[in-house]
Formats: structure tokens, C-alpha cells, sequence
């Protein structure tokens, strides 16, 4: 038996290397390898296995000769192979030419095929078959990458190789921000953003950029504390148009770690056309990365997957590799996400089994270890480099309940991207929650949010509670991250995030019904109690006593004082002191001004001419100042009237979210010595 053992590996041996050569002779050596090897018991074939696996991970990688798509012509034969999962490893279909489009995409065109042989008359073209090499005459023409659903034949469409090949020689640059300033935002002629005056023409139009938040809509956004509609800007870029017909195969994204993926996770494949496949990570985010001398080199037809989130949760997109010359691959034979330049890990996958479907078959796969970064995602496939790795971005999320749940703490790392980090955080946070809390239903997040960056960390603190609380939360992180990072002032890093929040089954809410003030008549350095009465939601009546201080310095006239809740309150300072930022510092010292839900707010202001200049609003000047300061000259925007003074700011944090606000106007007084 041990002969017999030794015959067969040294058959695979000279097999395994036959193939690499792609020469005519290795498909007779192939299958007189497998028909002795399945006439073997189990445990001989296991064996034989591991050897011939061995074996073939020290087969060196030569170049490979190709056939121009000038060359094809119908009827011609060949083969394909694909990893196809039940152990088996890479397989071989067979392929029969039926013609070539041509000029199907500008300056390119494409082979169709149909494909037989490992199932493939049952199950159809797979997903995540993108970037199976197919061979004609011994020589490589492309990879499978197009199919129909609901196919009653398996027909595919095929990237010619040299489309694929020209990846190559795209010039590398680094990732950079995706979309800009609206169109119709008012960008002026220095390429600034006038966002101090948001009219509702404005509102609808801020944001569209596509794929990234403007200043205007990041300003509108933050203070009227609504997100979840937002959203659909980020997710724009990822959309793709509908195709009747054929169209590029759906790539099979895995995500684990977590509960089947929530209304979050399906909205974004939804928008990228992705076909969720649950699945494992058959390897820890810390393992084995390709700059380790044992890390495992992939070939034509194995499984390879670009992954987007690692750690307690792993989300990777899977395809095949179609073509390998010493430190890179190409793979997919059409676009992933198609953004041009990227910088994410490039992982092993293991394919489990595939589903077969009436309507579109598809491969489970398991992310395997870090192997390299993919730095191409172009409209004829990825482009993958072996030993790199790609930045990523730590997110820590820390969530408590009072529905007896012991506090969770999740560690992530997300692709550092200007529009898969928003998308991919959100992601993360929305899948645990709705994994440890409920689906649906009204609930309470008090929510503590911190990014860093190399300058500053950006506190984002707020509460969100009702039927909506969960998208609204999530999306409010997604909307602060893109901004930061495709702002229109300048380039930055994020170096973390960390989230912390406390959910609660209840809605937990308060109003407020009466505020009175103590006087109506104040003189200068008074101060003047004022109670604000509040009633909990299925509770009882509550009075807080909040302070009204009048400066030493006050002239004789009128108070405008606000008393209320944080958003009603942001609402109020901002249409008082119009913010006007001119720089991505003072962008986020805006958020220093918004109130949270959670909290009782007292402010009073005074007449007074002004200017906002260079973002800074200059109260309190001369009319004539005032005017002349305001125009900033031909060409450029105005900036927005500054008529108050703010005199006091007082926030009391309150432990559920209020809602309700009144205005007092009380009178000031000469001061009599």
C-alpha cells in the first residue's frame, strides 16, 4: 500500500506541475491522477491530499503565455478552473467558445462562452467564480466574470486577459476623498462653500456631491439632529445602473460575527449588489499575514476576498484569482466597488460548498489570513500585491443595557476609506446593537462617540430615543466620519474611533409645560431664578431651577431669553450667531454648540450690530463697521447678518430626553446707584 501511496503522489506531483505550464499534455496527466486517486480508500486519498497540496504550494510562479481576444473564434474549446468548495479544491470545467462581442464596454470587448463540467449544468454560472481563468489551446484568454440570472444554459461572458492585463500600468496614487462640494451649493470661485444661510432649495440639493457630506449639509444635519435621511447620500457611489441583461456576476460578501445582518447591512448590498452570504472567519483577525515566510501563496482558479471589516466581525467580499506574476494577481475580471485606487486587505478565502439557485448559485466561503492589500478596483477587475498591508481603522465599541445584558465590549478594524469607513462603522455598531438588543421597536440610546484624528479628537455625545433611535444614531456617526474625512478644507487621518452607549427598551421622554421667571423687570447684575416645570413620560411632575444672570454691563432694553430642550435650543443659538466656518477647526467647534436631547437650556441675547469675519462672528460694532466688514467684496459670498450678542449659556443635563421651549422677553432696566 505504501508503493502504491508513493506512485500516486509522485502522479500528482508531475500533474500539479504539468498544469502550471498549461502545456497540452497536462489534461491527460490530470485525469489519469484522478481516476487513480478516487479508486484509493479514504484514508490514502487524505493523505495523497496533503501531500499534493504541499506540493503545490512550492510551485514556482512562471509567466503565463495568453491568447488575444483577435484570436478567439467560435467553436473553439477549452477549460476553466475555480476553487468550487467540498474539499476539493480547485476544479476544472470545461469551456466552449461562442463568439466575441465586440466593443461591448468603450475600447473594450467580450467572449462569451458556454461552460460544463463540476456541476455547472445544474447549479448555472456561480457568484463568485468572477476571475476563473479560462484556457484555450493551453494559453490564458480571460476571465469569467458575466452571466444571466435564471439561465437555462450556462453561458457566461469573459473578460479578455488583456484588459485585465492593462491594470498594471494604472498609474498608483493614493485613495483619495470621494465626491466634493454640491454642484449647486453656491461654491464660490476659491472653491469655498458659503454655509452659513440654508434655505430649503438648499437643503435638498446639499450633500449631493456625491458620496460625501458638504459643509452646509454636515451644519443642517447636526442641527436639526436628523440623519437616517443622509444616508442615501453616502450610498449613492456605491449604486450601480440596473442591467435587464447580462451584467457583471454579484460578488458573495460574507459577513460573521454577528446575527444574520440587519435592515442596515441590506440596505448597503442592496446598493452594491452584493449577495449576502453568511459564513465564518476561518482565521483570526491577528493570524498569519503575508510577510510572514510561511504565509501561503494563491494560484489561478483559488479563492480570494477583499475584506472591509476585521476583528469581532468579519465582512469580505469573495471572488477568484485569475492570474499570478511574481508579487501580484489579478482577480474578479470585473470592478468590485469600482473606486479607482483603493487600499484594502487582501485575504485567503476557503470555499465551503456551493448553493445552487434557480436564480443565481453562489459559493459559501470562510475569510482565510491577511496575504496582502488590493490597491486597484477597475472596470476589468482588482488588482492585488502580495506582503503589503493596508491602513486600517480600530473602531471600539462599549454597550451596556438595563435589560440585564452584562456590558459588551467589540473591537473592529475598518478599510480607511472616505466612503466605505463611514459606511463600514456604521455597520458594525447597527449589527451589534440589533444582535444584543431588539430588532425594532422604541428604545433610548444615550450615545458617547469620540474620533481621533492626528490633531484632535471630535466628541460627538448625544441621546437618541423613539422608533428610529438605532438608524438615527448610527447614521449621525457615518455623517461625522465622512465629513472628517472627504471635508472640502483638507486631508485627514482617522486613527480610531470609540463609541459607548446605553440602551434602553423604554422610551424614556419629558416635556416641558410651564416656565415662569421670577421678574420681568432686571436691572444690570441681577440674577433671576427660573423654574421650568417638566412631566416624564407615564410620570409625574418635576421643577428644575435654572439661573437667568444679567452682566454688569447690560444696556437698557430688552432680553430675548430661550428656555428649553437641546435641539429646540441649538436651533435658536444658530439662527441668533449664524455659524460661517472657514476651516475644517472651525467646522468642528460647531459641534461644541449643539445641545443634546438630553438636557434643559437657558440662553438670553441682546441686540447688537455685528459681522461674522473669517468664520468668527465680531459682535457689537459700529453700523457702519458692521455693513462694510459683511461684504467681502466682487465674486465673493456675503456673510450671513450677526444682529445678537449672546449674553448666557446655560445647559443642565437631564436624565431622559426633553422636549418643548419657551421664549421670554424680559426688560432691562437702568441701574440706580
Amino acid at each position: 500500500m505504501r508503493r502504491r501511496t508513493d506512485s500516486v503522489v509522485t502522479l500528482v506531483r508531475n500533474s500539479a506541475r504539468r498544469v502550471a505550464e498549461l502545456s497540452a499534455a497536462s489534461t491527460i496527466l490530470l485525469a489519469l491522477a484522478a481516476t487513480v486517486f478516487l479508486l484509493l480508500p479514504a484514508s490514502v486519498r487524505a493523505a495523497t491530499a496533503q501531500a499534493s497540496s504541499a506540493i503545490t504550494a512550492s510551485i514556482p510562479l512562471a509567466p503565463i503565455e495568453t491568447l488575444g481576444v483577435d484570436k478567439v473564434t467560435p467553436g473553439m474549446k477549452g477549460y476553466g478552473v475555480s476553487d468550487l468548495g467540498d474539499g476539493k479544491g480547485i476544479q476544472r470545467f470545461e469551456v466552449q467558445i461562442l463568439g466575441v462581442m465586440k466593443r461591448y464596454a468603450p475600447r473594450q470587448d467580450l467572449i462569451l462562452a458556454r461552460v460544463a463540467g463540476a456541476g455547472l449544468e445544474n447549479s448555472g454560472i456561480i457568484a463568485g467564480m468572477s476571475g476563473s481563468p479560462i484556457y484555450v489551446e493551453g494559453r490564458l484568454i480571460g476571465a469569467l466574470a458575466y452571466g444571466w440570472p435564471f439561465s437555462k444554459d450556462a453561458i457566461c461572458g469573459i473578460t479578455p486577459i488583456q484588459s485585465m492585463l492593462d491594470i498594471r500600468h494604472v498609474p498608483a496614487s493614493p485613495p483619495v476623498p470621494i465626491g466634493g462640494a454640491s454642484p449647486g451649493g453656491g461654491a464660490s470661485p476659491g472653491g469655498k462653500v458659503s454655509t452659513a444661510v440654508l434655505l430649503p432649495a438648499a437643503r435638498e440639493t446639499a450633500g449631493q456631491g456625491g458620496g460625501s457630506v458638504t459643509t452646509a449639509a454636515f451644519l443642517e444635519a447636526f442641527s436639526s439632529g436628523h440623519f437616517r435621511e443622509r444616508m442615501d447620500d453616502l450610498l449613492k457611489p456605491l449604486r450601480a445602473a440596473p442591467a435587464d441583461g447580462m451584467a457583471a456576476l454579484p460578488i458573495p460578501v460574507s459577513l460573521s460575527g454577528v446575527a444574520p445582518g440587519g435592515k442596515f447591512f441590506e440596505r448597503v448590498a442592496n446598493a452594491a449588489g452584493w449577495m449576502a452570504a453568511p459564513s465564518g472567519a476561518s482565521a483570526p483577525a491577528s493570524g498569519k499575514t503575508a510577510a510572514e515566510p510561511d504565509a501561503a501563496r494563491l494560484f489561478p482558479g483559488s479563492a480570494v476576498a477583499a475584506q472591509l471589516l476585521s476583528g469581532d466581525m468579519d465582512l469580505a467580499a469573495t471572488g477568484t484569482v485569475t492570474w499570478v506574476e511574481g508579487n501580484s494577481l489579478l482577480a474578479f475580471g470585473h470592478p468590485f466597488l469600482s473606486m479607482g485606487p483603493v487600499s484594502m486587505p487582501m485575504t485567503q478565502a476557503e470555499v465551503l460548498t456551493v448553493f445552487p439557485s434557480l436564480y443565481r448559485s453562489f459559493k459559501f466561503a470562510a475569510t482565510g489570513p491577511v496575504i496582502g492589500s488590493i490597491t486597484q478596483d477597475r472596470s476589468t477587475g482588482i488588482l492585488g500585491t502580495f506582503g503589503t498591508r493596508a491602513p486600517m481603522v480600530p473602531i471600539t465599541l462599549r454597550i451596556s443595557s438595563d435589560a440585564g445584558i452584562a456590558p459588551q465590549t467589540y473591537r473592529f478594524e475598518a478599510v480607511h476609506n472616505a466612503m466605505l469607513t463611514p459606511i463600514l462603522s456604521a455597520l458594525a455598531v447597527d449589527n451589534v446593537v440589533t444582535t444584543l438588543e431588539k430588532r425594532t421597536g422604541e428604545r433610548t440610546l444615550v450615545w458617547k462617540s469620540s474620533i481621533r484624528t492626528p490633531g484632535r479628537t471630535i466628541r460627538w455625545d448625544s441621546v437618541f430615543s423613539g422608533l428610529s433611535a438605532r438608524e438615527e444614531a448610527v447614521s449621525s456617526l457615518a455623517l461625522l466620519t465622512n465629513y472628517l474625512m472627504a471635508n472640502e478644507f483638507r486631508d485627514l487621518t482617522i486613527l480610531g474611533m470609540d463609541v459607548e452607549i446605553s440602551h434602553s427598551d423604554r422610551l424614556q421622554s419629558a416635556r416641558v409645560v410651564h416656565v415662569e421667571a421670577q421678574k420681568e423687570r432686571v436691572r444690570p447684575g441681577e440674577q433671576i431664578p427660573v423654574w421650568v416645570d417638566l412631566l416624564d413620560f407615564r410620570g409625574s411632575n418635576r421643577r428644575v431651577v435654572m439661573t437667568l444672570k444679567v452682566p454688569p454691563d447690560t444696556p437698557p432694553g430688552t432680553l430675548n431669553v430661550f428656555v428649553g430642550d437641546g435641539s429646540s435650543a441649538t436651533a435658536y443659538d444658530l439662527a441668533a450667531v449664524p455659524p460661517d466656518p472657514q476651516s475644517l477647526d472651525q467646522a468642528l467647534d460647531f459641534l461644541a454648540r449643539i445641545r443634546p436631547p438630553n438636557s434643559l437650556n437657558l440662553l438670553s441675547y441682546r441686540r447688537a450690530p455685528g459681522a461674522i469675519v473669517g468664520g468668527e462672528p465680531l459682535p457689537s460694532l459700529p453700523p457702519s463697521v458692521s455693513a462694510i466688514l459683511r461684504d467681502r467684496g466682487p465674486g465673493e459670498a456675503s456673510t450671513p447678518e450677526l444682529g445678537f450678542v449672546r449674553l448666557q449659556s446655560e445647559t443642565l443635563e437631564q436624565p431622559v430626553p426633553v422636549t418643548g421651549s419657551v421664549r421670554l422677553h424680559i426688560d432691562v432696566v437702568p441701574r440706580i446707584w
